[in-house]
């Protein structure tokens, strides 16, 4: 489970949380975006996305020379930074 939080509490605040989840397999994700606003200049939003891993990125990556494994890697390491 991600639980990804953001909160606004002063005037102009901004924050955004991006919830994104990678899933392979059998596994289950769950993805929880909390978003707490207590003063009504701030503005705070959310994204939640949860998927797999896009073939044809790791095809692209695997026909420049890196094997599925380490592919996958610097996909989801992309996904992260």
């Amino acid at each position: 489970m991600f639980r990804g939080i953001t909160e606004g509490h002063a005037p102009k605040a901004r924050g955004h949380v991006d919830c994104m989840e990678v899933i392979q397999g059998n596994a289950k994700a769950e993805a929880v975006p909390i978003v707490r606003v207590d003063n009504p200049l701030a503005k705070v939003t959310h994204e939640a996305a949860i998927g797999c891993v896009d073939k044809k990125e790791v095809e692209t990556l695997m026909a420049r020379g890196l094997e599925e494994d380490d592919a996958i890697d610097i996909i989801v390491k992309g996904m992260l930074a």
